[in-house]
């Protein structure tokens, strides 16, 4: 029994659609802790691939079993997502605290539908969309480094793609031609390299938005710094990034406070170094809801002037001595899921129960709040006084955990010299921190427009040791990281300055007061800010730093090292390479018999056309060989031979170059034949004007 044509797939498509998929499925496994999860994901996207390659080899799609497979597998992904997507044996378990959790488990498992199902070069095509989709929801949560490359794979292969299913479908059943596959690659090599160095130019203009979403800020004496362009929503981020070169903040006022005092209004937390910036373990630190559920109806907070109390229990050991001071904070712009408020706090009065709090203190709200929301604050505030802290026993890993203590997975060993020259004098932390503080305080200076630290340096050690210039996020992070060197916990926190009082006695917080210090841990105090900010020289407005204008170029090296010269070059010798091998291709191309006869078959038809024998669009080479011989006899032997050797060489076995030679023979008798039939005709038009 005979069987139909199989349309066989080509190797190098499903390996860069597999690519592609993969960029996605890694992105997601950046983002969730779940990692048996997305090795699921990428063990069946896998096994997709490799079923629909050797399913289009063998023919599968066109028969009845491979269509029921194909189908009866979709099936059971639609009715796992489905049927079973409270039971969570197809979702990650932390897919409900993870940013965007949902969307990407559903996109991961729609990448995987989709490798079962490439039945064509066009559905290899379309597994970009979804992947695309899961770039997109992860993309806060990622890394700029890892958003760097996951996108620069997937740009260069998706161009692949276009390219390689673009050319199979013009030229299928042509001859494989080498010049045309490495086109492709070179297309796709440009493609993801100038999307490389487009992203790296491009998010010059965007530097500081990562650092206002996070809630980097600016110290309190900064106020004649202005932007239009401020951000004033703040939501909890799993990371912040440090020494993002160049920043700006505006005006806008965002929080405004009722206290008795002013203090720092702290937002979020974070507590492992990364050596780019801070981050938190995402289960290393358990939250916990202030409202449980299950508690009996009669036992449910009280709500009185639409807030609900919440009693907050400790995350550390009650303060030896503390005043107590109530806060009111009213959102005045903006939306939020964090809720600021003086450390520590003990109860809170807020307008729903969703409230969560976690092991360093920081407190958000599931369903967010807009401009307008109003909650209040109670707060044991810490008031020891510098012999108490000197007389406080260092802190232990026992006291408050390892994870503070914790440097990173390259420790810098001039930090560690530094860190313990400084404080090798003095016998308890309290005076140990206050001289890395002033260490900090002296010998750096604070500038908004210090350049960002480049790729590959650890933060900490090029603002200590080379730049000497940066603002907050840069001074929090060298304490910081100089009392883990020592030996003292620490973390930083983001959050406000207490902001500008008015008349009335209330505070009203800006974007420029948007802050991050450090924290340092003392038993029986718990955590204490320390802000190095406070002493350091600020020479953002001095005249010698207005006068030092780089060059974007030179901004953009200081940035990234040599990655964007390495680009540039890169991206001129693959269009250079690109125009060769377009050249050289052509140039073969037209050498080859075929391309002859082709050009001989055009330029018969040509003069044809212009001796009153028109082509038509629907004719083929043999019915328009038939008009000429109908039309102009003396041309139809050698337009048949011709049009003989263009079906040979297009749709036969080919031609030889001796054949080739003989379509330029059958041209010159076309012109002949043509030439005589104008002079007859000529002649006649002549002799008929006499006559008459």
């Amino acid at each position: 029994m005979s069987t139909r044509p199989v349309d066989q797939p080509s190797l190098w498509m499903y390996l860069s659609g597999l690519v592609v998929a993969f960029t996605g499925l890694w992105a997601a496994r950046s983002v969730m802790e779940d990692k048996q999860f997305t090795n699921l994901m990428m063990a069946l996207v896998l096994a997709g691939f490799v079923f629909s390659y050797l399913a289009r080899r063998l023919g599968w799609f066109e028969q009845s079993p491979g269509v029921l497979l194909r189908w009866l597998f979709a099936g059971l992904i639609v009715y796992a997502l489905f049927s079973f997507w409270t039971q969570g044996w197809v979702l990650p378990f932390d897919m409900e605290i993870t940013y965007g959790g949902t969307a990407i488990a559903f996109l991961s498992w729609l990448v995987v539908f989709a490798s079962f199902m490439l039945a064509s070069d066009e559905h290899v095509l379309f597994v970009a969309v979804p992947v695309v989709a899961l770039l997109g929801v992860t993309a806060p949560a990622l890394s700029g480094y890892q958003s760097f490359w996951l996108f620069t794979i997937f740009l260069g292969n998706a161009a692949f793609l276009l390219a390689h299913e673009n050319a199979r479908r013009i030229y299928a059943g042509a001859p494989s031609n080498p010049f045309l596959m490495r086109s492709q690659v070179v297309v796709a090599l440009t493609c993801g390299v100038l999307a490389a160095l487009t992203g790296i130019v491009v998010s010059w203009p965007l530097r500081d938005t990562t650092l206002r979403l996070s809630g980097g800020a600016l110290p309190a004496n900064l106020a004649a710094v202005t932007s239009n362009n401020s951000v004033s929503s703040s939501f909890a981020q799993p990371a912040v990034p440090v020494g993002s070169g160049p920043v700006s903040l505006s005006e806008q006022a965002v929080l405004e406070v009722e206290s008795t005092e002013p203090l720092y209004w702290r937002g979020s937390v974070y507590v492992r170094y990364t050596g780019r910036g801070w981050a938190n373990p995402r289960f290393g630190f358990f939250s916990r809801s202030l409202f449980d559920a299950d508690m009996p109806f009669a036992e449910l907070p009280e709500r009185r002037d639409g807030l609900y109390s919440l009693e907050v229990p400790p995350v550390t050991a009650e303060p030896v001595r503390y005043r107590e001071v109530k806060q009111r904070f009213k959102l005045l712009y903006g939306a939020s899921n964090i809720i600021y408020a003086a450390p520590q706090v003990t109860v809170l009065r807020f307008p729903n129960l969703a409230v969560r709090v976690d092991a360093t203190g920081s407190f958000t709200t599931f369903y967010g709040y807009r401009a307008g929301t109003e909650y209040e604050v109670i707060s044991r505030v810490p008031d020891p006084t510098p012999e108490d802290l000197r007389n406080a026993p260092p802190a232990t890993p026992a006291d408050v955990g390892t994870v503070y203590f914790e440097l990173p997975a390259n420790p810098s060993r001039r930090l560690q010299e530094l860190a313990q020259r400084l404080t090798s004098g003095y016998t308890n932390n309290y005076d140990k921190v206050m001289a890395l503080k002033q260490y900090v305080e002296n010998t750096c200076d604070y500038n908004l427009n210090a350049p960002a630290v480049p790729i590959g340096k650890d933060a900490a050690e090029f603002f200590l040791f080379e730049s000497r210039e940066g603002y907050c996020d840069l001074f929090s992070t060298a304490l910081a990281v100089l009392a883990r060197y020592a030996g003292i916990p620490s973390r930083i926190a983001t959050g406000f300055l207490p902001g500008d009082r008015q008349p009335d006695g209330k505070f009203i917080a800006r974007e420029k007061h948007r802050h991050q210090w450090t924290e340092i841990y003392f038993p029986g105090y718990g955590w204490l800010p320390f802000d190095p900010t406070e002493g350091a020289r600020d020479v953002t407005n001095s005249a010698d730093r207005k006068q030092k204008r780089q060059h974007f170029w030179r901004m953009l090296t200081e940035r990234y090292g040599n990655l964007p010269w390495v680009l540039l070059v890169s991206a001129i010798g693959l269009l250079l390479f690109a125009a060769g091998n377009e050249l050289s291709g052509r140039l073969t191309l037209a050498r080859r018999p075929a391309s002859r006869v082709v050009r001989a078959y055009l330029r018969a038809v040509a003069m044809l056309q212009r001796a009153g024998v028109p082509r038509k669009g629907w004719m083929t080479p043999s019915e328009y060989a038939a008009r000429v011989q109908q039309a102009l006899p003396e041309a139809a032997e050698p337009m048949w031979a011709l049009t003989r050797l263009l079906e040979r060489s297009e749709y036969g076995p080919g031609i030889l170059e001796a054949e080739a030679a003989q379509a330029e023979k059958q041209v010159q008798q076309i012109r002949t034949a043509i030439g005589r039939r104008y002079r007859w005709w000529r002649l006649a038009r002549r002799n008929s004007a006499l006559w008459r």
